[in-house]
């Protein structure tokens, strides 16, 4: 599962010594100061959730569901085999939501035998025929409906909702969206449209049944064994799935889509589910997969290990994506164009469902306490594909992007462990710890072991534990067993307890006795955080242009490091590999962090030496220097951070900036660099801006197109305008909405427009696409205009869809409401309590107090139907 958010131990062996000017200084002599623990009572903690006891083992599922479209009903049956994990067993509970259960039987030869059963609508109570053995099996068949709108389940932060079973404009209401029906199982959702034991520690094989008009494609794990047309308009299609896996990974996908067919090795099926207008471009969306399944087929020494590879594009998807066995959902994000690709490609999310198939799928978390074990490895994947394939620089730059969605959920005070058999639901473990921190974890993992033992450890791994459940301790013990290390103290102190260093590193050289002293604080609260054991590399940048490296063992709260050296160095670099996982305050003056940026080549040496600069450029002129030296550094993240600081920059600077923007304006490879510098064009206005501003339009960047037409708008309003007036029918979302959007800064009137828009604007942008819309119309739009945006918030506000979505259709609606409010209060603030009204003010008040009856009744229906509390603020 994907979605919508730090390295330390670092390997403490070097194959190339001699080149870094290493062994002719001797080791050095650590100083160990002791400081005094104060302990305090731990804060009461949420009961042990433990993993499901096995009491069934489900063997293999079969199933045959239709659908009714206008109840939005499965009608489904299916055919379980059994088999007693361990103790015989007389009866046991199966995974049922919210179904009408028509029959429970065990299954002898083509008879059926009904049994005994006790159902309280989440699950059922099978009473069998006899005692069975763990020598047994036995097969239960169950006809149900599965009802999955009738249900009242919670999602979380990362899967909005929990009813497992989606039906998307079954009516056909909303001519703009497809029909369509998909699955989401995680983490417990597969049950509420099929039976089964939904854990994660269980795995059967399948086969599912899937009856549909003959117009719908459907899709399943495992490969299409036939498809049977029934002579009545419909065609039923079986799948199979030949080898276990959980049950949350089960799937169907039904709709009208378009299927683009490729191929891995020449022999596997890798194909592409779109709506017919994205055909043209499924192979730029997701052509890099087979390269993809070939790279990590070969990393961890085990080939993919399933039939097919299907990946299913779907709308108003509950989530970003989802790694069901060989049949990956995306959310509608990953339907684009070429052209928008260029700048906002799904490659991250692509990589990272794949990895899955390994690590999630293949060998799964035993409970969701150990779903580090998924999703860590997935969010690893993505720097992983982004090494191979674009160079370290692009994989730190994203481990850095999720390094800050940690720290940000850290800083908002959630402080848990990794892995956690004390969280609440299961969907508490989808957050930045799970997926951001534990990526990191596994990358200081593989910087202590070294690339063969860590990619040897990780394929040791899935083959011992292939198709089977895991907890974090088959990952350490098969690590070890590879490396021949204890890794006891990084598991305990990384997977095992919570938060991460926080360092204070300081330098001191002695003159006298040429000592080169280097004291390191971890300055975290002992008392909630452990005191970390962190192997790390130091270098130090001697004057003769030697690097030398020293590996340091930093375990206590407060170390000092000395080091012999015929001269002071000219400058020190703490973590040399820029691995950690800490928060370092590196104690150095500006002329060492200089030297840091234009001595490093790796992304994050580069940015925390441009973050310190940052604080010196006003009263240091080497610091300006070397910030508009780094507008053009080779690595787009770094561009990035140089124009962030411009903000800060002296104006005595500023011929020269307005150079460096043009030229990054015009021809920087990155379209995020050449659409950033644009936006900053503006405050750096010259006869040139214009002109190369309407150049620019002509980029392939819809990024580019945006920040240009917003640019010249603010230089030149007019011009803005006119050019926006020739860009209303472009392609992209994002460029008509910032048409709008200048449309509606200038009050120009533009009905139809914005109606327009309605049918051209999908998925998230829908949201930015409301707001525009409502401000319009409160602003500017007639009555007549007013009746028909509420009609278009109000049949968003009463779809089917994720709570933030109802909520800003619900908020364009309170805007009408309230411009009509604040007219009718004008008019009434211009006579007394004792002055009649004209006429046409009369009529005015009524019908302004007609229009806000209508709207108030189109709450009042709200307020039943939206549960979600931030709704049923705006609605009250």
């Amino acid at each position: 599962m994907k979605r919508i958010l730090a390295v330390a131990a670092v390997s403490l062996t070097f194959t190339s010594c001699s080149l870094l000017n290493i062994g002719s200084e001797p080791e050095p002599t650590k100083v160990v100061e002791l400081d005094t623990l104060h302990v305090e009572e731990p804060s009461p903690r949420q009961p042990y959730k433990a993993a499901e006891t096995r009491v069934a083992d489900l063997i293999h599922t079969k199933l045959d569901v239709k659908f009714d479209w206008e109840k939005q009903y499965l009608y489904g049956k299916a055919w379980l085999d059994f088999t007693p994990y361990f103790y015989d067993m007389e009866s046991f509970k199966i995974d049922a939501k919210g179904f009408d259960v028509n029959e429970v039987s065990l299954v002898s030869g083509s008879d059926r035998n009904p049994v005994d059963y006790n159902y309280d609508g989440s699950q059922i109570e099978v009473y069998l025929d006899s005692a069975y053995t763990r020598n047994d099996t036995f097969k239960l068949f169950i006809e149900y409906t599965a009802k999955p709108n009738e249900l009242e389940l919670e999602g979380s932060s990362a899967i909005s909702d929990a009813k497992g079973l989606y039906f998307i404009n079954p009516l056909g209401e909303d001519p703009n969206k497809p029909k369509q029906i998909w699955t989401q199982g995680e983490p417990e959702s597969s049950s509420c449209w099929f039976p089964t034991i939904d854990s994660p520690n269980e795995k059967s094989t399948q086969e599912i049944s899937i009856t549909v008009q003959e117009k719908y494609k459907t899709l399943s794990n495992g490969k299409l064994q036939f498809s049977t047309v029934n002579g009545d308009g419909t065609r039923t299609d079986v799948w199979a799935q030949e080898k276990r896996h959980a049950p949350y990974l089960f799937m169907m996908a039904v709709g009208e889509f378009a299927v683009v067919e490729d191929s891995w090795r020449d022999s596997m099926l890798v194909d592409y589910y779109v709506e017919p207008e994205y055909e043209e471009h499924a192979q730029a969306i997701f052509g890099d997969t087979p390269e993809m399944i070939e790279f990590y087929s070969e990393l961890f020494d085990y080939p993919y290990p399933w039939a097919k590879y299907s990946q299913v594009v779907v709308r108003d998807y509950v989530s970003g994506a989802m790694e069901n066995t060989s049949a990956v959902i995306f959310g509608e994000f990953a339907q684009k164009t070429k052209r928008e690709l260029i700048d906002d490609s799904p490659e991250d999310v692509i990589a990272h469902e794949l990895i899955h198939h390994w690590f999630g799928d293949l060998v799964t978390c035993e409970s969701w306490a150990n779903l580090p074990l998924n999703e860590s490895f997935a969010t690893y994947g993505e720097y992983l594909w982004r090494e191979h394939k674009y160079g370290r620089a692009s994989a730190d730059m994203h481990l850095h992007q999720d390094l800050q969605g940690y720290l940000r959920e850290f800083n908002s005070g959630k402080h848990v462990d990794l892995i956690r058999f004390n969280h609440d639901k299961p969907g508490d473990m989808f957050d930045g710890h799970s997926y951001a921190k534990g990526g990191r974890v596994l990358h200081m993992l593989r910087k202590h072991l070294g690339d063969e033992a860590f990619f040897a450890g990780l394929s040791h791994y899935l083959k011992e534990n292939k198709y089977e459940p895991v907890e974090i301790h088959q990952l350490r013990l098969a690590m070890e067993e590879v490396s021949g290390r204890d890794l006891n103290w990084f598991f305990n102190q990384w997977f095992l307890d919570e938060g991460h260093p926080q360092l204070t590193v300081q330098y001191d050289y002695i003159d006298s006795t040429g000592v080169q002293k280097v004291k390191v604080t971890q300055d975290q609260d002992a008392t909630e955080f452990p005191i970390y054991k962190l192997p790390v590399q130091v270098g130090f940048f001697m004057p003769n242009g030697a690097l030398i490296v020293h590996t340091i063992e930093i375990d206590s709260l407060e170390q000092t490091f000395s080091f012999d050296f015929r001269s002071e160095p000219e400058w020190i670099n703490f973590d040399l590999e820029k691995m950690l996982l800490a928060e370092i305050d590196e104690q150095k003056p500006v002329e060492d962090w200089v030297a840091q940026y234009n001595e490093s080549s790796l992304f994050y040496a580069k940015l925390t030496a441009l973050n310190e600069i940052q604080k010196h450029l006003r009263k240091n002129d080497e610091a300006a220097k070397t910030a508009i030296a780094a507008l053009e550094d080779p690595i787009s993240g770094i561009q990035e951070k140089a124009l962030s600081m411009l903000k800060v920059m002296p104006a005595e600077y500023d011929t020269i900036v307005v150079g460096k923007l043009k030229k990054l304006a015009k021809d920087d490879e990155d379209s995020e660099v050449r659409s950033t510098a644009i936006n900053l064009l503006p405050k750096y206005a010259d006869e040139e801006v214009v002109p190369l501003l309407e150049n620019a339009l002509e980029d392939s960047s819809y990024y580019v197109l945006v920040s240009t037409l917003d640019a010249l708008y603010k230089i030149d309003p007019a011009k803005g305008l006119e050019k926006a007036e020739n860009l209303e029918d472009a392609e992209s979302g994002e460029v008509l909405m910032t048409v709008a959007g200048i449309y509606l800064e200038e009050g120009v009137k533009k009905d139809d427009y914005f109606l327009s828009l309605d049918k051209k604007i999908k998925g998230f942008s829908r949201i930015s696409y409301m707001s525009l819309l409502s401000n319009y119309a409160a602003e500017i739009g007639s009555d007549q205009f007013r009746d028909k945006t509420l009609k278009i918030l109000d049949k968003e506000a009463n779809a089917d869809q994720q709570w933030f979505v109802l909520y800003y259709a619900v908020d364009g609606m309170v805007r009408i409401r309230d411009a009509y409010e604040t007219e009718l209060e004008t008019i009434n603030e211009k006579y007394g309590e004792e002055e009649s009204m004209e006429q046409e003010d009369t009529d005015r008040v009524k019908a302004i107090e007609t229009k806000l009856a209508d709207i108030e009744s189109k709450f009042e229906v709200l307020r039943e139907k939206i549960e979600h509390p931030r709704v049923q603020m705006l609605l009250n």
